[in-house]
């Protein structure tokens, strides 16, 4: 990946796709590195909510994505990364009985964003990994 990856064609083309568009490659991507990035603040996860109050935590598939997001809605906060493992045996099933939600790959760019319950993820994940078998 390197430092070179924010200049790269597919992160130039990725963070301008739509919702959806970028929410089938982070799937895949998850998938094919066994690895998702969020942003911690303290000792925790970030969340954003929607107008109706309903918490969502942001997940990206590349550190470098999360970091644009930095600063911008979230200010002093670190990449974390998540091992695929964790994400779907702890994370996911965490926010499944909170009743909090995915938000997949947001950019400052664009305010629209797939919103998913994270049942929901994780049978994605879950699917794009038996395809990888």
């Amino acid at each position: 990946m390197g430092n070179g990856f924010e200049s790269s064609p597919e992160f130039k083309a990725m963070i301008k796709k739509s919702a959806r568009d970028r929410y089938i490659y982070s799937v895949k991507r998850i998938a094919d590195w066994e690895e998702a990035w969020s942003l911690k603040l303290n000792e925790g996860f970030v969340t954003t909510s929607d107008k109706e109050g309903n918490l969502s935590m942001p997940i990206w598939p590349f550190k470098e994505y999360a970091m644009k997001c930095v600063g911008d809605e979230w200010e002093n906060c670190k990449t974390q990364k998540i091992d695929l493992h964790t994400l779907l045996e702890e994370i996911l099933p965490n926010l499944s009985e909170e009743g909090t939600q995915v938000v997949v790959f947001k950019v400052p760019e664009d305010p629209e964003v797939v919103r998913v319950s994270a049942d929901d993820f994780k049978n994605n994940l879950l699917y794009e990994c038996s395809q990888l078998e």
